[in-house]
């Protein structure tokens, strides 16, 4: 197994960022229907934050695998209790939630420890490729996906990470362009109006 470097596997995933931000956005707006759903409907809110976490990712699960599907440089491997992407040959993707430390909320089985370990390879996955998970984390208020990262793992460690913003990845210096104003002859719809003083009343 090979250990990419972060421009490595950010050059791999870059075609792919825009569908990646929003297959999360979009489950975590699913969820957020099925809270508000419960709440009018007078359930009481979930014990476990995990049920959230659950929740979420079962909706990016699907909605990965449809968007997925129709690329042919991406391959889908569905398990029996998660699901992972190989983009290009190159990068293998899981998705899971992230914590405070940005990294993704894991319970220690051999897989996982597989998984976490750059040197250790995946049965029936291409050996040269990179692992890596996208984390995603919500706002301090639950009502909207916060970030989404990428991350390279070496077991507890996190060796680099990326955040998929919603900059246009041609605009490198990351500056919104500013529309130009009218040329001098050229007449203006921006009209300054100003409110007129209300007139005293006469004593």
């Amino acid at each position: 197994m090979t250990s990419m470097t972060m421009e490595d596997v950010k050059a791999a995933l870059s075609p792919h960022h825009s569908q990646i931000k929003q297959i999360v956005a979009d489950a975590y707006d699913e969820w957020q229907r099925i809270a508000a759903f419960r709440a009018t409907s007078g359930y009481s809110p979930v014990l476990y934050s995990r049920t959230v976490a659950n929740y979420v990712f079962d909706s990016i699960a699907r909605n990965a695998k449809k968007v997925f599907s129709r690329e042919k440089t991406v391959v889908i491997r569905q398990e029996t209790q998660t699901i992972k992407f190989i983009f290009a040959g190159k990068v293998i993707v899981r998705f899971k939630k992230g914590d405070e430390d940005h990294l993704g909320k894991n319970i220690l089985t051999q897989a996982v420890m597989d998984y976490l370990d750059p040197q250790q390879m995946l049965p029936g996955f291409p050996p040269e490729a990179a692992k890596v998970e996208i984390i995603w984390a919500a706002n301090d208020i639950g009502t909207a996906i916060e970030n989404v990262l990428v991350v390279a793992r070496d077991g507890n460690s996190l060796r680099w990470s990326y955040s998929i913003d919603d900059v246009d990845e041609t605009n490198a210096t990351g500056v919104l362009p500013f529309p130009a104003g009218p040329a001098p002859d050229e007449f203006s719809p921006l009209v300054v109006v100003r409110p007129r003083k209300p007139e005293r009343e006469s004593k």
